[in-house]
Protein backbone atom coordinates (compact mmCIF):
# COMPACT_ATOMS: atom_id res chain seq x y z
CA UNK A 1 0.00 0.00 0.00
CA UNK A 2 2.80 2.39 0.90
CA UNK A 3 4.57 1.55 -2.33
CA UNK A 4 1.43 2.26 -4.34
CA UNK A 5 0.94 5.54 -2.49
CA UNK A 6 4.53 6.50 -3.17
CA UNK A 7 4.12 5.75 -6.87
CA UNK A 8 0.89 7.73 -7.01
CA UNK A 9 2.43 10.74 -5.29
CA UNK A 10 5.46 10.63 -7.56
CA UNK A 11 3.32 10.42 -10.67
CA UNK A 12 1.32 13.40 -9.44
CA UNK A 13 4.59 15.23 -8.81
CA UNK A 14 5.75 14.54 -12.36
CA UNK A 15 2.46 15.86 -13.74
CA UNK A 16 2.91 18.90 -11.53
CA UNK A 17 6.37 19.47 -12.93
CA UNK A 18 4.99 19.20 -16.46
CA UNK A 19 2.03 21.46 -15.79
CA UNK A 20 3.73 24.08 -13.62
CA UNK A 21 7.46 23.64 -13.26
CA UNK A 22 8.50 23.04 -16.85
CA UNK A 23 5.90 24.84 -18.95
CA UNK A 24 6.48 28.06 -17.00
CA UNK A 25 9.99 27.24 -15.85
CA UNK A 26 11.71 30.46 -15.02
CA UNK A 27 9.32 32.30 -17.32
CA UNK A 28 8.21 34.43 -14.41
CA UNK A 29 8.22 37.83 -16.01
CA UNK A 30 4.45 37.72 -16.39
CA UNK A 31 2.26 40.38 -14.82
CA UNK A 32 0.10 37.76 -13.17
CA UNK A 33 -0.41 38.58 -9.50
CA UNK A 34 -1.63 35.16 -8.46
CA UNK A 35 1.44 32.93 -8.57
CA UNK A 36 0.89 31.18 -5.23
CA UNK A 37 4.23 29.37 -4.72
CA UNK A 38 5.63 30.25 -8.16
CA UNK A 39 8.07 33.19 -8.31
CA UNK A 40 7.43 36.55 -9.94
CA UNK A 41 10.41 38.28 -11.54
CA UNK A 42 10.84 41.95 -12.33
CA UNK A 43 13.72 44.32 -13.05
CA UNK A 44 14.21 47.59 -11.19
CA UNK A 45 16.84 50.02 -12.39
CA UNK A 46 19.43 50.59 -9.71
CA UNK A 47 18.58 47.32 -7.91
CA UNK A 48 18.76 44.63 -10.59
CA UNK A 49 16.51 41.59 -10.77
CA UNK A 50 14.00 41.04 -7.98
CA UNK A 51 12.37 37.62 -7.69
CA UNK A 52 9.50 37.22 -5.23
CA UNK A 53 7.90 33.91 -4.24
CA UNK A 54 5.06 33.31 -1.79
CA UNK A 55 5.82 30.22 0.30
CA UNK A 56 3.82 28.48 3.02
CA UNK A 57 2.00 30.20 5.89
CA UNK A 58 2.39 33.67 4.36
CA UNK A 59 6.16 33.57 4.10
CA UNK A 60 7.61 35.61 1.25
CA UNK A 61 11.05 34.96 -0.26
CA UNK A 62 12.69 37.80 -2.19
CA UNK A 63 15.95 37.46 -4.11
CA UNK A 64 17.72 40.56 -5.43
CA UNK A 65 20.78 40.77 -7.69
CA UNK A 66 22.06 40.26 -11.23
CA UNK A 67 21.85 37.23 -13.51
CA UNK A 68 24.31 35.77 -16.02
CA UNK A 69 23.52 35.16 -19.69
CA UNK A 70 21.78 31.87 -18.84
CA UNK A 71 19.58 33.32 -16.11
CA UNK A 72 21.58 32.13 -13.09
CA UNK A 73 22.12 34.45 -10.16
CA UNK A 74 25.60 35.93 -10.53
CA UNK A 75 27.46 38.41 -8.33
CA UNK A 76 26.42 39.82 -4.94
CA UNK A 77 22.98 38.40 -4.14
CA UNK A 78 20.60 39.22 -1.27
CA UNK A 79 17.87 36.77 -0.23
CA UNK A 80 15.21 37.83 2.26
CA UNK A 81 12.55 35.56 3.74
CA UNK A 82 9.90 37.29 5.82
CA UNK A 83 7.04 35.78 7.80
CA UNK A 84 3.55 37.12 8.44
CA UNK A 85 4.98 39.31 11.23
CA UNK A 86 7.44 40.87 8.73
CA UNK A 87 10.44 39.40 10.54
CA UNK A 88 13.25 38.98 8.00
CA UNK A 89 15.73 36.17 7.60
CA UNK A 90 18.48 37.52 5.30
CA UNK A 91 21.25 35.86 3.28
CA UNK A 92 23.95 37.94 1.59
CA UNK A 93 26.33 35.98 -0.62
CA UNK A 94 28.38 36.20 -3.78
CA UNK A 95 27.30 33.76 -6.47
CA UNK A 96 28.99 32.52 -9.65
CA UNK A 97 26.58 31.11 -12.24
CA UNK A 98 24.02 30.23 -9.57
CA UNK A 99 26.49 28.72 -7.09
CA UNK A 100 27.59 30.24 -3.78
CA UNK A 101 31.23 31.26 -4.00
CA UNK A 102 32.86 33.29 -1.25
CA UNK A 103 31.70 34.54 2.14
CA UNK A 104 28.02 34.07 2.96
CA UNK A 105 26.46 36.17 5.73
CA UNK A 106 23.16 35.02 7.21
CA UNK A 107 21.21 37.31 9.53
CA UNK A 108 18.60 35.53 11.64
CA UNK A 109 15.37 37.11 12.89
CA UNK A 110 16.90 38.16 16.21
CA UNK A 111 19.80 39.97 14.51
CA UNK A 112 22.42 37.26 15.01
CA UNK A 113 24.89 37.09 12.11
CA UNK A 114 26.32 33.74 10.95
CA UNK A 115 29.17 33.47 8.41
CA UNK A 116 30.09 30.56 6.11
CA UNK A 117 32.50 30.26 3.19
CA UNK A 118 31.75 28.49 -0.07
CA UNK A 119 33.68 27.15 -3.02
CA UNK A 120 31.20 26.65 -5.88
CA UNK A 121 28.37 25.67 -3.49
CA UNK A 122 30.64 23.55 -1.25
CA UNK A 123 31.16 24.70 2.34
CA UNK A 124 34.88 25.20 3.00
CA UNK A 125 37.13 26.50 5.73
CA UNK A 126 37.39 30.25 5.19
CA UNK A 127 41.17 30.16 5.52
CA UNK A 128 42.23 26.81 4.07
CA UNK A 129 39.60 26.38 1.32
CA UNK A 130 39.13 22.80 2.47
CA UNK A 131 35.87 20.95 2.97
CA UNK A 132 34.90 18.96 6.02
CA UNK A 133 36.72 15.71 6.66
CA UNK A 134 34.73 12.55 6.00
CA UNK A 135 34.35 10.66 9.30
CA UNK A 136 32.49 7.48 10.21
CA UNK A 137 29.51 7.33 12.59
CA UNK A 138 28.09 10.60 11.37
CA UNK A 139 24.39 11.44 11.39
CA UNK A 140 22.43 12.92 8.50
CA UNK A 141 21.76 16.01 10.62
CA UNK A 142 25.50 16.50 11.10
CA UNK A 143 25.98 16.31 7.33
CA UNK A 144 23.20 18.85 6.84
CA UNK A 145 24.66 21.17 9.47
CA UNK A 146 28.24 20.85 8.18
CA UNK A 147 27.72 20.85 4.41
CA UNK A 148 24.37 22.59 3.91
CA UNK A 149 24.18 25.11 6.77
CA UNK A 150 22.22 27.75 4.85
CA UNK A 151 19.56 25.18 3.98
CA UNK A 152 19.29 24.30 7.67
CA UNK A 153 18.91 27.99 8.50
CA UNK A 154 16.19 28.17 5.84
CA UNK A 155 14.33 25.38 7.61
CA UNK A 156 14.74 27.41 10.81
CA UNK A 157 13.11 30.35 9.02
CA UNK A 158 10.18 28.05 8.22
CA UNK A 159 9.74 27.55 11.95
CA UNK A 160 11.63 24.26 12.37
CA UNK A 161 14.21 24.51 15.14
CA UNK A 162 17.47 22.56 14.95
CA UNK A 163 16.28 20.08 17.55
CA UNK A 164 13.14 19.32 15.55
CA UNK A 165 15.05 18.93 12.27
CA UNK A 166 17.54 16.65 14.01
CA UNK A 167 14.76 14.52 15.50
CA UNK A 168 13.10 14.22 12.10
CA UNK A 169 16.30 13.21 10.31
CA UNK A 170 17.22 10.77 13.10
CA UNK A 171 13.80 9.20 12.66
CA UNK A 172 14.34 8.90 8.90
CA UNK A 173 17.65 7.13 9.50
CA UNK A 174 16.18 4.88 12.20
CA UNK A 175 13.38 3.70 9.92
CA UNK A 176 15.73 3.42 6.94
CA UNK A 177 18.07 0.97 8.67
CA UNK A 178 15.16 -1.43 9.20
CA UNK A 179 15.21 -2.03 5.44
CA UNK A 180 17.62 -4.45 3.86
CA UNK A 181 18.75 -3.10 0.52
CA UNK A 182 21.70 -2.58 -1.77
CA UNK A 183 23.09 0.92 -2.25
CA UNK A 184 21.50 1.07 -5.69
CA UNK A 185 18.06 0.78 -4.03
CA UNK A 186 18.60 3.70 -1.66
CA UNK A 187 16.15 6.04 -3.41
CA UNK A 188 13.37 3.45 -3.35
CA UNK A 189 13.72 2.75 0.36
CA UNK A 190 14.08 6.43 1.22
CA UNK A 191 10.83 7.23 -0.60
CA UNK A 192 9.06 4.44 1.29
CA UNK A 193 10.32 5.89 4.58
CA UNK A 194 9.01 9.35 3.65
CA UNK A 195 5.63 7.80 2.74
CA UNK A 196 5.44 6.29 6.23
CA UNK A 197 6.39 9.54 7.96
CA UNK A 198 3.85 11.56 5.94
CA UNK A 199 1.20 10.10 8.26
CA UNK A 200 2.99 11.38 11.39
CA UNK A 201 3.41 14.87 12.87
CA UNK A 202 6.49 15.19 10.64
CA UNK A 203 4.20 15.83 7.66
CA UNK A 204 4.74 19.61 8.01
CA UNK A 205 8.52 19.47 7.60
CA UNK A 206 8.11 16.98 4.75
CA UNK A 207 5.81 19.44 2.96
CA UNK A 208 8.19 22.35 3.56
CA UNK A 209 11.14 20.34 2.26
CA UNK A 210 9.12 19.31 -0.81
CA UNK A 211 8.52 22.98 -1.64
CA UNK A 212 12.19 23.91 -1.13
CA UNK A 213 13.25 20.90 -3.22
CA UNK A 214 10.96 22.11 -6.00
CA UNK A 215 12.74 25.46 -6.15
CA UNK A 216 16.16 23.81 -5.94
CA UNK A 217 15.14 21.52 -8.79
CA UNK A 218 14.11 24.46 -10.96
CA UNK A 219 17.56 25.98 -10.45
CA UNK A 220 19.22 22.71 -11.47
CA UNK A 221 17.20 22.58 -14.70
CA UNK A 222 18.98 25.76 -15.78
CA UNK A 223 22.05 23.59 -16.37
CA UNK A 224 20.34 21.70 -19.21
CA UNK A 225 22.77 21.76 -22.13
CA UNK A 226 19.87 21.86 -24.60
CA UNK A 227 18.53 24.97 -22.86
CA UNK A 228 21.91 26.67 -23.01
CA UNK A 229 22.27 25.74 -26.68
CA UNK A 230 18.91 27.34 -27.50
CA UNK A 231 19.95 30.52 -25.67
CA UNK A 232 23.26 30.47 -27.58
CA UNK A 233 21.37 30.11 -30.88
CA UNK A 234 19.57 33.39 -30.33
CA UNK A 235 22.87 35.08 -29.53
CA UNK A 236 24.60 33.72 -32.65
CA UNK A 237 24.22 34.59 -36.30
CA UNK A 238 22.37 32.02 -38.38
CA UNK A 239 23.27 28.92 -36.37
CA UNK A 240 20.76 26.16 -35.64
CA UNK A 241 20.22 24.54 -32.26
CA UNK A 242 21.59 21.28 -33.62
CA UNK A 243 24.79 22.87 -34.97
CA UNK A 244 25.44 24.56 -31.62
CA UNK A 245 24.86 21.35 -29.65
CA UNK A 246 27.07 19.47 -32.10
CA UNK A 247 29.99 21.89 -31.76
CA UNK A 248 29.66 23.31 -28.23
CA UNK A 249 27.74 20.64 -26.29
CA UNK A 250 28.67 17.32 -27.98
CA UNK A 251 28.46 15.49 -24.66
CA UNK A 252 24.68 15.96 -24.76
CA UNK A 253 24.47 14.05 -28.04
CA UNK A 254 26.60 11.25 -26.60
CA UNK A 255 24.26 11.00 -23.62
CA UNK A 256 21.24 10.77 -25.93
CA UNK A 257 22.90 7.94 -27.79
CA UNK A 258 22.75 5.88 -24.58
CA UNK A 259 18.99 5.82 -25.14
CA UNK A 260 19.38 4.87 -28.80
CA UNK A 261 18.56 8.40 -29.91
CA UNK A 262 20.64 8.62 -33.05
CA UNK A 263 22.35 11.75 -34.32
CA UNK A 264 19.79 11.87 -37.14
CA UNK A 265 16.86 11.50 -34.74
CA UNK A 266 18.11 14.39 -32.59
CA UNK A 267 18.80 16.58 -35.62
CA UNK A 268 15.21 16.06 -36.82
CA UNK A 269 13.93 16.99 -33.35
CA UNK A 270 16.06 20.15 -33.33
CA UNK A 271 14.66 21.20 -36.70
CA UNK A 272 11.13 20.90 -35.33
CA UNK A 273 12.19 22.73 -32.16
CA UNK A 274 13.68 25.64 -34.10
CA UNK A 275 10.65 25.75 -36.37
CA UNK A 276 8.26 25.88 -33.41
CA UNK A 277 10.15 28.62 -31.64
CA UNK A 278 10.47 30.66 -34.84
CA UNK A 279 6.71 30.44 -35.30
CA UNK A 280 6.21 32.06 -31.90
CA UNK A 281 7.88 35.28 -33.06
CA UNK A 282 11.22 37.02 -32.70
CA UNK A 283 13.31 37.62 -29.59
CA UNK A 284 15.87 40.31 -28.88
CA UNK A 285 18.85 39.02 -26.84
CA UNK A 286 19.31 42.54 -25.48
CA UNK A 287 15.80 42.56 -24.02
CA UNK A 288 15.76 42.39 -20.21
CA UNK A 289 13.33 39.45 -20.23
CA UNK A 290 14.98 37.60 -23.09
CA UNK A 291 15.99 34.59 -20.95
CA UNK A 292 12.52 34.21 -19.49
CA UNK A 293 10.91 34.38 -22.93
CA UNK A 294 13.28 31.71 -24.24
CA UNK A 295 12.38 29.43 -21.35
CA UNK A 296 8.66 29.85 -21.91
CA UNK A 297 8.95 29.21 -25.63
CA UNK A 298 11.39 26.31 -25.23
CA UNK A 299 9.21 24.20 -22.95
CA UNK A 300 6.11 25.16 -24.89
CA UNK A 301 7.83 23.93 -28.06
CA UNK A 302 9.02 20.66 -26.48
CA UNK A 303 5.55 19.76 -25.26
CA UNK A 304 4.01 20.82 -28.60
CA UNK A 305 6.33 18.44 -30.44
CA UNK A 306 5.48 15.67 -28.00
CA UNK A 307 1.79 16.16 -28.71
CA UNK A 308 2.06 16.20 -32.52
CA UNK A 309 1.41 12.48 -32.78
CA UNK A 310 0.08 9.58 -30.78
CA UNK A 311 3.38 8.91 -29.07
CA UNK A 312 3.96 6.87 -25.95
CA UNK A 313 4.36 9.91 -23.71
CA UNK A 314 1.73 9.05 -21.11
CA UNK A 315 2.62 5.37 -21.01
CA UNK A 316 6.35 6.06 -20.82
CA UNK A 317 6.05 8.80 -18.21
CA UNK A 318 4.03 6.51 -15.98
CA UNK A 319 6.55 3.73 -16.50
CA UNK A 320 9.35 6.12 -15.67
CA UNK A 321 7.55 7.11 -12.46
CA UNK A 322 7.25 3.46 -11.47
CA UNK A 323 10.89 2.85 -12.26
CA UNK A 324 11.97 5.93 -10.30
CA UNK A 325 10.51 4.75 -7.03
CA UNK A 326 12.33 1.44 -7.38
CA UNK A 327 15.74 2.56 -8.63
CA UNK A 328 18.04 5.53 -8.45
CA UNK A 329 18.38 8.07 -11.24
CA UNK A 330 21.20 6.25 -12.96
CA UNK A 331 19.17 3.06 -13.17
CA UNK A 332 16.16 5.10 -14.27
CA UNK A 333 17.95 6.05 -17.46
CA UNK A 334 18.85 2.43 -18.23
CA UNK A 335 15.20 1.47 -17.82
CA UNK A 336 14.11 4.32 -20.07
CA UNK A 337 16.65 3.06 -22.58
CA UNK A 338 15.03 -0.39 -22.52
CA UNK A 339 11.55 1.07 -22.98
CA UNK A 340 12.67 3.12 -25.96
CA UNK A 341 14.26 0.09 -27.57
CA UNK A 342 10.86 -1.60 -27.63
CA UNK A 343 9.37 1.01 -29.93
CA UNK A 344 11.54 1.46 -32.99
CA UNK A 345 15.09 1.65 -34.22
CA UNK A 346 14.42 5.21 -35.36
CA UNK A 347 12.68 7.61 -33.01
CA UNK A 348 10.30 10.33 -34.10
CA UNK A 349 10.76 13.94 -32.92
CA UNK A 350 7.87 13.35 -30.50
CA UNK A 351 9.66 10.40 -28.92
CA UNK A 352 12.93 12.33 -28.77
CA UNK A 353 11.07 15.12 -26.94
CA UNK A 354 10.14 12.57 -24.27
CA UNK A 355 13.80 11.65 -23.80
CA UNK A 356 14.67 15.35 -23.52
CA UNK A 357 12.09 15.71 -20.75
CA UNK A 358 13.55 12.68 -18.94
CA UNK A 359 16.91 14.40 -18.92
CA UNK A 360 15.23 17.40 -17.32
CA UNK A 361 13.52 15.16 -14.73
CA UNK A 362 16.85 13.55 -13.83
CA UNK A 363 18.27 16.97 -12.98
CA UNK A 364 15.10 18.18 -11.27
CA UNK A 365 14.92 15.24 -8.84
CA UNK A 366 18.34 16.09 -7.39
CA UNK A 367 17.03 19.19 -5.62
CA UNK A 368 16.17 17.47 -2.30
CA UNK A 369 18.91 18.59 0.12
CA UNK A 370 17.58 16.55 3.07
CA UNK A 371 17.62 13.40 0.98
CA UNK A 372 21.14 14.23 -0.16
CA UNK A 373 22.32 14.56 3.45
CA UNK A 374 20.68 11.26 4.46
CA UNK A 375 22.29 9.51 1.50
CA UNK A 376 25.73 10.92 2.26
CA UNK A 377 25.54 9.85 5.90
CA UNK A 378 24.29 6.38 4.93
CA UNK A 379 27.11 5.89 2.41
CA UNK A 380 29.76 7.10 4.87
CA UNK A 381 28.54 4.90 7.73
CA UNK A 382 28.30 1.87 5.47
CA UNK A 383 31.69 2.32 3.89
CA UNK A 384 30.32 3.12 0.42
CA UNK A 385 32.90 5.00 -1.61
CA UNK A 386 31.47 7.99 -3.49
CA UNK A 387 32.91 10.30 -6.10
CA UNK A 388 35.35 13.02 -5.00
CA UNK A 389 34.17 16.63 -4.67
CA UNK A 390 36.05 18.98 -6.99
CA UNK A 391 35.79 22.58 -8.23
CA UNK A 392 37.46 24.78 -10.83
CA UNK A 393 38.50 28.44 -10.89
CA UNK A 394 40.05 30.69 -13.51
CA UNK A 395 43.25 32.30 -12.26
CA UNK A 396 44.20 34.58 -15.14
CA UNK A 397 45.73 35.02 -18.57
CA UNK A 398 49.50 34.64 -18.66
CA UNK A 399 49.66 35.64 -22.32
CA UNK A 400 47.53 35.60 -25.45
CA UNK A 401 48.10 31.83 -25.68
CA UNK A 402 48.48 30.78 -22.06
CA UNK A 403 46.22 30.72 -18.98
CA UNK A 404 46.43 29.43 -15.42
CA UNK A 405 43.59 27.46 -13.84
CA UNK A 406 43.12 26.46 -10.19
CA UNK A 407 41.70 23.07 -9.26
CA UNK A 408 40.43 21.97 -5.85
CA UNK A 409 39.81 18.45 -4.58
CA UNK A 410 37.67 19.23 -1.55
CA UNK A 411 36.75 15.65 -0.55
CA UNK A 412 38.10 12.27 -1.60
CA UNK A 413 34.75 10.42 -1.34
CA UNK A 414 36.12 7.90 1.15
CA UNK A 415 38.92 6.52 -1.03
CA UNK A 416 42.33 7.79 -2.08
CA UNK A 417 42.41 10.12 -5.06
CA UNK A 418 44.82 8.41 -7.42
CA UNK A 419 44.89 11.12 -10.08
CA UNK A 420 43.70 14.69 -10.49
CA UNK A 421 44.07 17.51 -12.97
CA UNK A 422 42.30 19.66 -15.54
CA UNK A 423 40.39 18.41 -18.59
CA UNK A 424 40.04 20.98 -21.36
CA UNK A 425 38.77 21.32 -24.92
CA UNK A 426 37.05 23.74 -27.29
CA UNK A 427 33.62 22.49 -26.20
CA UNK A 428 31.56 22.40 -23.01
CA UNK A 429 32.19 19.77 -20.28
CA UNK A 430 35.41 18.17 -21.56
CA UNK A 431 36.40 14.81 -20.09
CA UNK A 432 39.61 12.87 -19.55
CA UNK A 433 39.14 11.50 -23.07
CA UNK A 434 39.98 15.00 -24.33
CA UNK A 435 43.01 17.14 -23.43
CA UNK A 436 44.22 16.73 -19.85
CA UNK A 437 46.91 18.16 -17.61
CA UNK A 438 47.60 16.13 -14.48
CA UNK A 439 48.72 17.45 -11.10
CA UNK A 440 49.51 14.82 -8.49
CA UNK A 441 47.15 12.91 -6.20
CA UNK A 442 45.09 13.35 -3.04
CA UNK A 443 42.97 16.26 -1.83
CA UNK A 444 43.89 19.95 -1.77
CA UNK A 445 44.44 22.71 -4.29
CA UNK A 446 46.68 22.83 -7.35
CA UNK A 447 47.38 25.15 -10.27
CA UNK A 448 47.88 24.20 -13.90
CA UNK A 449 49.04 26.34 -16.80
CA UNK A 450 47.66 25.63 -20.27
CA UNK A 451 50.05 26.65 -23.02
CA UNK A 452 49.88 26.64 -26.79
CA UNK A 453 46.35 28.02 -26.99
CA UNK A 454 45.05 29.84 -30.05
CA UNK A 455 44.50 33.53 -29.45
CA UNK A 456 40.83 34.43 -29.72
CA UNK A 457 39.66 30.80 -29.41
CA UNK A 458 37.02 29.87 -26.80
CA UNK A 459 38.06 27.07 -24.44
CA UNK A 460 36.29 25.11 -21.71
CA UNK A 461 37.93 23.45 -18.72
CA UNK A 462 37.01 21.63 -15.52
CA UNK A 463 38.80 19.87 -12.70
CA UNK A 464 38.72 16.08 -12.48
CA UNK A 465 39.68 13.63 -9.73
CA UNK A 466 39.74 9.83 -9.81
CA UNK A 467 39.19 7.37 -6.96
CA UNK A 468 37.95 3.78 -6.81
CA UNK A 469 34.33 4.94 -7.45
CA UNK A 470 35.29 6.58 -10.74
CA UNK A 471 36.00 10.00 -12.16
CA UNK A 472 34.39 13.14 -10.75
CA UNK A 473 34.26 16.49 -12.55
CA UNK A 474 33.93 20.00 -11.18
CA UNK A 475 32.17 23.05 -12.57
CA UNK A 476 32.99 23.91 -16.16
CA UNK A 477 34.48 27.34 -16.87
CA UNK A 478 34.96 29.00 -20.24
CA UNK A 479 37.53 31.52 -21.38
CA UNK A 480 38.95 33.10 -24.50
CA UNK A 481 42.71 33.12 -24.75
CA UNK A 482 43.68 36.59 -23.44
CA UNK A 483 40.06 37.61 -22.65
CA UNK A 484 37.81 35.82 -20.18
CA UNK A 485 34.19 34.92 -21.02
CA UNK A 486 31.43 33.92 -18.64
CA UNK A 487 33.74 33.24 -15.68
CA UNK A 488 34.00 34.43 -12.14
CA UNK A 489 34.59 38.13 -11.63
CA UNK A 490 37.37 39.24 -9.32
CA UNK A 491 35.10 40.18 -6.45
CA UNK A 492 37.86 41.54 -4.21
CA UNK A 493 38.91 44.22 -6.69
CA UNK A 494 35.33 44.63 -7.92
CA UNK A 495 34.43 46.25 -4.62
CA UNK A 496 36.69 49.15 -5.67
CA UNK A 497 34.93 49.71 -9.01
CA UNK A 498 31.81 51.86 -9.06
CA UNK A 499 29.71 52.79 -12.08
CA UNK A 500 27.22 55.63 -11.64
CA UNK A 501 24.61 56.39 -12.58
CA UNK A 502 23.64 52.83 -13.42
CA UNK A 503 21.39 52.49 -15.43
CA UNK A 504 22.66 55.36 -17.55
CA UNK A 505 21.62 57.08 -20.76
CA UNK A 506 24.46 59.49 -21.52
CA UNK A 507 27.40 60.39 -19.27
CA UNK A 508 28.54 57.72 -16.81
CA UNK A 509 31.38 57.84 -14.30
CA UNK A 510 33.74 54.93 -13.62
CA UNK A 511 35.50 55.14 -10.27
CA UNK A 512 38.11 52.55 -9.26
CA UNK A 513 41.16 51.94 -7.12
CA UNK A 514 44.61 51.18 -8.58
CA UNK A 515 46.99 49.38 -6.21
CA UNK A 516 50.10 50.57 -8.07
CA UNK A 517 50.86 52.62 -11.18
CA UNK A 518 49.45 50.51 -14.03
CA UNK A 519 48.45 50.82 -17.68
CA UNK A 520 44.68 50.25 -17.69
CA UNK A 521 42.17 49.65 -20.49
CA UNK A 522 38.38 50.04 -20.23
CA UNK A 523 36.23 47.94 -22.56
CA UNK A 524 32.43 47.72 -22.73
CA UNK A 525 31.02 44.60 -24.43
CA UNK A 526 27.46 43.47 -25.05
CA UNK A 527 26.09 40.05 -24.10
CA UNK A 528 27.20 38.63 -27.46
CA UNK A 529 30.81 39.52 -26.61
CA UNK A 530 30.92 42.34 -29.18
CA UNK A 531 32.97 45.39 -28.21
CA UNK A 532 30.81 48.52 -27.96
CA UNK A 533 33.48 50.80 -26.42
CA UNK A 534 37.26 50.53 -26.00
CA UNK A 535 39.51 53.13 -24.38
CA UNK A 536 43.19 52.91 -23.43
CA UNK A 537 43.43 54.84 -20.18
CA UNK A 538 47.23 54.87 -20.21
CA UNK A 539 49.38 54.68 -17.10
CA UNK A 540 47.26 55.64 -14.11
CA UNK A 541 48.64 56.77 -10.74
CA UNK A 542 48.28 54.66 -7.60
CA UNK A 543 45.11 55.33 -5.64
CA UNK A 544 41.60 56.33 -6.67
CA UNK A 545 40.97 57.14 -10.33
CA UNK A 546 37.85 58.43 -12.03
CA UNK A 547 36.87 58.77 -15.70
CA UNK A 548 33.71 59.92 -17.45
CA UNK A 549 32.33 58.13 -20.51
CA UNK A 550 29.66 59.30 -22.97
CA UNK A 551 27.30 56.39 -23.73
CA UNK A 552 25.01 58.29 -26.12
CA UNK A 553 26.16 56.34 -29.19
CA UNK A 554 25.88 52.89 -27.57
CA UNK A 555 22.52 51.11 -28.08
CA UNK A 556 20.41 50.41 -25.01
CA UNK A 557 20.85 47.05 -23.31
CA UNK A 558 22.88 45.12 -20.73
CA UNK A 559 26.67 45.32 -20.98
CA UNK A 560 29.77 44.07 -19.18
CA UNK A 561 32.41 46.70 -18.39
CA UNK A 562 35.91 45.20 -18.29
CA UNK A 563 38.93 46.82 -16.68
CA UNK A 564 42.16 45.17 -17.86
CA UNK A 565 45.89 45.56 -17.31
CA UNK A 566 48.24 44.26 -20.01
CA UNK A 567 45.53 41.94 -21.28
CA UNK A 568 44.73 40.52 -17.85
CA UNK A 569 41.15 40.97 -16.68
CA UNK A 570 41.17 42.82 -13.38
CA UNK A 571 37.47 43.40 -12.77
CA UNK A 572 34.08 43.54 -14.50
CA UNK A 573 30.88 45.34 -13.70
CA UNK A 574 27.44 45.09 -15.29
CA UNK A 575 26.00 48.24 -16.85
CA UNK A 576 22.46 48.89 -18.08
CA UNK A 577 22.09 51.53 -20.81
CA UNK A 578 18.68 53.08 -21.49
CA UNK A 579 17.82 55.82 -24.00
Amino acid sequence: MKKQLSKKLLWQSILSVLAMGILILLAVGSSSSDWNSLPELRYEYGKGWIETATLTHGRVKTTTGERDIYGNWDGPIKIESSDVNHQKFTIEVNMVHGKRHGICKTTIFDGIEVFHCYNMDNVVDCEKKAAHTRTADITAFQVLNDKYPVFLLTLNAFGFEDEYVEAYMDTVETVLVTYEFEEIDFDSCYDDVISVLEETPYDSIISANLLLSFFNGLDLIKNSELRMAVIDRYRSDGNTTYSIVETTYPGYILSLELGDVSDQDFEAFCKDLDSCMTSYGTLDPEDLFFIDSVDMWLYRAITSIMETEDSKSTEMLKSAAQVYVNEDLQVLWHEINSMLNQYSASLTPAEVSEVVLYFIFMQFFQGDIVKRAVREAYFINNGVVSFPTVTTEFSGNNSATSVTLNGYVLEDGGAAVSSRGIAWATFYNPTTDDHTETSGTGTGSFAITLDGLTEGETYYARTYAINSAGTAYGNCISFIAQTTVGIEENKTIAQDLNVYPNPASALTTFSFQVESSEIMVLTIVNLKGQVAYHHDLGSLPQGKNQIEVDLSDIPGGIYNCQLTNNGTLKVTRKLVIVH
